[in-house]
């Protein structure tokens, strides 16, 4: 532990004595311009980062003068998420909920703070009590995802932190939390994805303890199953199966996952390598402060494993072959889920964390990706994921697109309806050689992705990585083509994909994957 926080708070030393990087407000009004949302983003959470790096290691001076500089900022909210028919100032969002958090505890942290009074009620007046004081719930209330648990639990610390009374914060606070918890089902999956649950739990976590600490009671205890959720989702030490608006390598914060496994004793996922600060692009305020507390450094290896989650509609598999570990992920669900892509039964084949089958994860956010055009994107649309088009037709959105996923003797089994009149089943099968895959459905063209350009050898295609290699037999070649698009990640940086496509005739053969 101790390692652990030294290298931070060394990492901290270094951020805070940097000039204070430029902040350009009308950077504000590009999103409404051009829908993109890098260029504002960048800035606001450089300036976070340096606010955290100051308030722990800093002078007074320099933390005042940003501290003030934060407080004159137009909105603490995130241009994407200002509405047309109210004050973007009092826009209670995600990052406005962190802000009033991050500011309401480097009050109680620091007391040389210039103008605390004024930092405090900027802090009630953009955030709390347009929250406390509401008489109708806040969108982000009452549709469940991780923004419920995020504004409830940062704006339920920044109350505990400014010495607001416990019944004001259980009248409002406690029922959003639980309507979040509501959203898991017995076998504890999230159905946005690794890097969405650590946002969630995260910080229903964060507050749950706080409140244990004022009030004695326990918002923890009987969540194992939901605490256990990243450890059956990993793939290899720092990556995982990245369904949905995820990340393969999400930020691991210690301290959230080391008080997980002294609370209700899960199993904390492996890590590739330590934390730093500076891979929270987010500079998050919360993990940060929990790991220089609670954090021990994370396991450095994982096992074979076995695990189905059916409510969710997640399977993965790792399985030792040799010195490597290959991992099978399958997806299941419906496709109007928070985070959604177009993505019953698509697959991941990984070795040692490096996906030979791919799923992209999360693209760039802009306008367009959470508008009407959501489908029309890269990332989220059915034809760049592992999925089959049955007669000729892509899955179609809506709740009623579902997929089920039984794990039975032969392997696993899924059953996708989200094609319209058509339907398709897949099978899944370790064998000896690798993995078996059958598709039965009316015409179907298959489809597999890859960040790796496949090579054809006939009713071969191949799949060279840095890792291992993947063999596809059974491969159509009187129509197989390649194609490729050419995007980008949730970071903004450049991201090719590549799709090998084929007709399957009227009695297809087995498909088979070789792992090498």
């Amino acid at each position: 532990m101790s390692d652990l926080r030294t290298a931070l708070l060394e990492e901290l030393r270094e951020i805070a004595a940097r000039p204070v990087p430029d902040f350009d407000p009308a950077l504000a009004d590009d999103f409404a311009a051009t829908g993109r949302r890098l260029p504002y983003e960048v800035q606001y959470f450089a300036r976070r980062r340096h606010l955290a790096a100051l308030a722990i290691t800093g002078e007074a001076a320099a933390l005042s003068s940003l501290v003030k500089d934060v407080c004159q900022e137009r909105s603490w909210a995130l241009p994407a998420h200002w509405g047309e028919d109210f004050d973007p100032r009092t826009c209670v969002d995600l990052f406005a909920c962190e802000t009033a958090q991050t500011l309401a505890e480097i009050l109680r942290l620091r007391e040389d703070v210039e103008g605390a009074e004024q930092v405090e009620a900027e802090i009630r007046e953009r955030v709390l009590d347009p929250f406390f004081e509401s008489e109708f719930p806040l969108w982000w209330e009452l549709r469940i995802s991780n923004w419920t648990a995020v504004c409830a639990g940062a704006a339920g610390l920044a109350a505990l932190a400014l010495g607001y009374d416990t019944d004001v914060i259980r009248g409002r606070v406690l029922p959003a939390l639980q309507s979040y918890l509501f959203s898991f089902g017995p076998d504890g999956g999230c159905v946005e994805g690794v890097y969405y649950w650590i946002y969630g739990f995260g910080y229903f976590t964060y507050f749950a303890e706080a409140w244990r600490e004022a009030t004695g009671e326990d918002l923890l205890e009987g969540n194992e199953a939901i605490a256990a959720f990243p450890a059956r989702a990993q793939l290899y030490p720092g990556s995982f199966a990245t369904f949905g608006d995820t990340d393969a390598d999400p930020v691991l914060p210690a301290g959230l996952l080391t008080r997980l496994h002294d609370r209700l004793g899960a199993v904390p996922p492996a890590a590739d390598r330590p934390q730093t600060f500076a891979e929270d692009e987010c500079a998050r305020w919360a993990p940060l402060t929990r790991t220089l507390e609670w954090g021990r450094p994370l396991p450095e290896e994982v096992g074979p494993a076995r695990t189905l989650l059916p409510e969710v509609g997640w399977f993965v598999e790792r399985r030792q072959i040799g010195r490597r570990l290959w991992a099978l992920a399958v997806k299941g669900g419906y496709n109007e889920e928070p985070h959604n892509h177009l993505d019953l039964g698509s697959f991941i084949i990984a070795v040692d964390g490096e996906q030979l089958l791919c799923d992209a994860g999360a693209g760039e956010y802009t306008a367009a990706y959470f508008g009407d055009e959501r489908y029309e994107q890269v990332h989220p649309s059915a034809a760049w994921h592992s999925v089959p088009t049955v007669e000729g037709a892509a899955q179609q959105p809506g709740e009623d697109s579902r997929a089920e996923l039984v794990d039975g003797p032969e392997g696993l089994e899924v059953y996708v309806d989200a094609y319209g009149d058509g339907a398709l089943i897949r099978k899944f099968a370790w064998t000896d050689e690798g993995i078996a895959l059958r598709d039965f459905g009316p015409e179907l063209t298959e489809v597999f992705v890859s960040r790796i350009r496949p090579e054809l050898e006939g009713d071969r295609a191949v799949w060279t990585g840095e890792r291992g290699t993947l063999v596809l037999h059974g491969v159509n070649p009187d129509d197989a083509v390649v194609d490729s698009v050419d995007t980008a990640d949730h970071r903004g940086t450049a991201d090719r994909l590549w799709a090998l496509r084929f007709g399957l005739p009227a009695e297809p053969s087995r498909l088979r994957f070789e792992l090498l």
